[in-house]
C-alpha cells in the first residue's frame, strides 16, 4: 500500500471518527471500481459493500423511528425513512463529513467529476457504513449512522411531514394571526414570481417554473424567516440569560 492510500485510509478514519480494526474494509468502501480496473494488482471494489451498506441502513434507520415514534402509522414510517436514505439526504452527508475527499478514482471518473457526484456519494456513505458493521458489528455502525444523521433527526418533524410548505405556512399564519396567506403571482422572464401576504404586509418572495412552484418556494421562504427570526430570539434570551450568572 503505497504513502498516499496510507494517508487517506488516516484521514477519512479521523472524518469518520471510527477507528477499523481492519483497514481492508476501508479500502474497499473507497475505492471505486474505475480505480480498481485501473489498478496493477487485483484490488476489491465498493459495489458489494454499499449493497451490504444499504440493508444496514435501511434497519438502523428502520429501529431509530419504529422506537422514536411510537404511536405513528407504519405507512409514515415508511415514507419518512424512504426521504432519510434516500440520494439526495446521502449525498448531503457525505459532503458534510467531506468524504467524496477520499474517494479513490480512476483517470477518467476523476476528469468528469464524479468525486462530488451524488450517486457516488449516496454509495459511498453506504459502502462505510457496510464497511464498519463487517469490522466491528452492529452497534458501532449504529453509533456512526446516528452520529451522522444528528442534525437531520434533530430536525425532523414528522407530524408535518406530509405536508408541503404552502399548508405548513397557512396551519402556522391561522393559528397565530387568525387570517390565511394570500399569493400574488405573475410571469416574470419565462419564469413565475409569487409574493406571499400576511395582513397586507410582503412577507416572502418565490420563484418557481410554474405558478404553483414559485408560490410552494415563497412559502418555503416565508417558513425559513420565521425559523431564523426564532432562532435569533432563542439566541438573545440565551445571551441575557448567561449575562445574569456573569
Amino acid at each position: 500500500m503505497n504513502n498516499n492510500v496510507e494517508e487517506i485510509l488516516y484521514n477519512c478514519q479521523k472524518a469518520i471518527k471510527y477507528e477499523f480494526k481492519n483497514r481492508d474494509y476501508l479500502l474497499e468502501a473507497i475505492t471505486h471500481r474505475t480505480y480498481a480496473n485501473e489498478s496493477k494488482k487485483k484490488m476489491k471494489y465498493n459495489q458489494r459493500l454499499e449493497f451490504l451498506g444499504d440493508s444496514v441502513l435501511s434497519l438502523i434507520i428502520s429501529d431509530y423511528l419504529f422506537k422514536k415514534y411510537n404511536t405513528s402509522k407504519e405507512g409514515l414510517l415508511s415514507k419518512v425513512k424512504s426521504s432519510l436514505v434516500s440520494q439526495k439526504s446521502l449525498a448531503n452527508i457525505s459532503k458534510e463529513l467531506k468524504l467524496g475527499d477520499f474517494l479513490l478514482l480512476g483517470h477518467g471518473e476523476e476528469t468528469s467529476g464524479g468525486r462530488y457526484r451524488d450517486n457516488m456519494l449516496e454509495d459511498l456513505f453506504e459502502a462505510i457504513v457496510g464497511a464498519i458493521y463487517l469490522d466491528s458489528g452492529i452497534g458501532n455502525a449504529s453509533q456512526f449512522v446516528m452520529k451522522a444523521y444528528n442534525k437531520k433527526l434533530k430536525n425532523l418533524d414528522i407530524d408535518n411531514f406530509d405536508k408541503d410548505y404552502k399548508t405548513i405556512f397557512q396551519e402556522l399564519i391561522q393559528k397565530k394571526h387568525k387570517t390565511s396567506p394570500i399569493y400574488k403571482s405573475y410571469e416574470y422572464q419565462e419564469m413565475f414570481k409569487s409574493e406571499v401576504y400576511v395582513n397586507d404586509k410582503n412577507f416572502a418572495l418565490g420563484i418557481g417554473k410554474s405558478k404553483k412552484e414559485a408560490e410552494t418556494d415563497a412559502a418555503k421562504k416565508a417558513l425559513e424567516k420565521i425559523e431564523m427570526v426564532s432562532n435569533s430570539i432563542r439566541k438573545n434570551k440565551q445571551s441575557k440569560q448567561n449575562k445574569k450568572y456573569l
